[in-house]
C-alpha cells in the first residue's frame, strides 16, 4: 500500500515537472540557445567576453530551475513533516510490549495516515503549479534572492 502511495506521489510531481517544462522551461531554453549562439557569432570576443555572455543567456534559466527545485524541496518537506506526525502517532499509540494485533493496528494506523498525508499533497499541486506558473511570469525570481530567502 505504501510503495502505490509512493509511486502516485512519483507520477503526479513528474507530470507537474513535465507540464512546467512545456509551458516554461522549454521556451526559456531555446531563448537560452538562441542568446549563447549570438554570443558566438561574435568573432571579435575575447572566449572571457564570450563565455560571460553565454553565462549570461543561461542565468534566467538556471534561476527558474533553481526557483523550481526550491519549491519542490518545500513541498517534500511539508510532505515528510506530515508522514514523521503519522509515524509519531502511529507509535505513540503503541504500549511497551505490543501485541501483534497492536502492531498490525499500528501499521494500518501509519498506512492510513500516510495515505491521507499523500492524497492531501497530490490535491495541493494543482495550486502549486499555478502559484510556480505565476511567479515566472512575472519574472525569475534570482538564485541570490533564492538563497536569501532560505537562510530565512
Amino acid at each position: 500500500m505504501v510503495e502505490q502511495q509512493r509511486r502516485r506521489l512519483e507520477v503526479a510531481i513528474a507530470d507537474m515537472i513535465e507540464d512546467m517544462y512545456r509551458s516554461h522551461l522549454r521556451r526559456m531554453q531555446s531563448i537560452m540557445h538562441r542568446c549563447a549562439a549570438k554570443c558566438c557569432d561574435d568573432e571579435r570576443g575575447s572566449l572571457e567576453s564570450v563565455q560571460n555572455c553565454i553565462e549570461k543567456c543561461a542565468s534566467p534559466l538556471m534561476d527558474a530551475q533553481d526557483f523550481l527545485q526550491n519549491e519542490l524541496g518545500q513541498f517534500q518537506n511539508h510532505l515528510q513533516l506530515c508522514v514523521k506526525e503519522c509515524n509519531n502517532d502511529a507509535r505513540g499509540r503503541l504500549p511497551s510490549n505490543p501485541s501483534d494485533r497492536e502492531l498490525s493496528r499500528s501499521k494500518n494506523l501509519y498506512e492510513n495516515c500516510t495515505g491521507n498525508c499523500v492524497d492531501k499533497h497530490i490535491n495541493l499541486i494543482p495550486s502549486l503549479m499555478k502559484s510556480i506558473k505565476r511567479t515566472l511570469d512575472r519574472g525569475v525570481p534570482t538564485r541570490a534572492h533564492l538563497r536569501d530567502q532560505e537562510d530565512v
